[in-house]
């Protein structure tokens, strides 16, 4: 009988060992921090545009934590020189957070901040210069309707320097037509579908190649009434 009570007196300490161990695991290592930092391409860093004007992109930034996209975070943005913002988002799927920036009245640099409170990164700067001259107009596009040969933006391909601007308008038989961004961003949407007569305008400040399309007659990737603006460097 003692030998029966050695042995359960044994079981019993190496069980309460086990369960420290186990409480020990359970606790974990810490969360790495986030972090926060300007996506490689379409930022909307380092923009032109007109002073009190909402730029042309938007500000973005990439909240990752170990490599991977974080969703659903707060970001602290601060226009500073008299600039205001739209109101701020959370980062969605991808870690990208989003803003659109309207330049203060002062002409010259102004500056914008993204902060997230103890991420690597952070605070993150942006920079625009505002000016008080239209940008120079770059290309137009003509949007028909089926009553001229199709549904359809013509030409589909322009070629624009960074800084013009393109402008869409509407034939006189368009009917329910839009613009819409494979990217979701450059161009910004133009709206809900709408029949001439109408015109719409966006300045291209990032070197690139953009795709759209009409969200009635087209779809992503140059599908039906789809078009592209390639936009070059200075």
């Amino acid at each position: 009988m003692r030998r029966s009570g050695i042995g359960v007196l044994a079981l019993g300490t190496s069980l309460a060992v086990l369960g420290l161990g186990c409480g020990g695991e359970d606790q974990g290592p810490s969360q790495p921090p986030l972090v926060i930092e300007k996506p490689a391409t379409k930022s909307g860093d380092q923009q032109t545009g007109l002073v009190e004007v909402a730029l042309g992109n938007p500000l973005r930034v990439m909240i990752t934590r170990d490599g991977e996209p974080v969703e659903d975070v707060d970001v602290d943005w601060a226009a500073g020189q008299g600039g205001t913002l739209s109101s701020e988002t959370q980062s969605d799927a991808a870690g990208i957070a989003t803003v659109v920036w309207t330049l203060g009245p002062g002409v010259g640099n102004q500056a914008t901040t993204a902060t997230i409170d103890g991420a690597d990164g952070s605070p993150l700067t942006y920079t625009a210069v505002g000016t008080t001259s239209e940008p120079p107009v770059g290309a137009t596009v003509t949007v028909f309707g089926p009553d001229a040969g199709g549904n359809r933006f013509e030409p589909s391909v322009v070629t624009v320097t960074a800084g013009e601007t393109v402008t869409w308008v509407w034939d006189d038989n368009a009917v329910s037509h839009n613009v819409v961004p494979d990217d979701r961003f450059n161009p910004p949407t133009s709206g809900t579908p709408t029949n001439a007569p109408e015109t719409y305008s966006f300045t291209f400040n990032t070197v690139g190649t953009f795709l759209y399309y009409c969200q009635v007659h087209g779809d992503e990737g140059g599908v039906g009434m789809s078009g592209q603006v390639i936009v070059q460097g200075p």
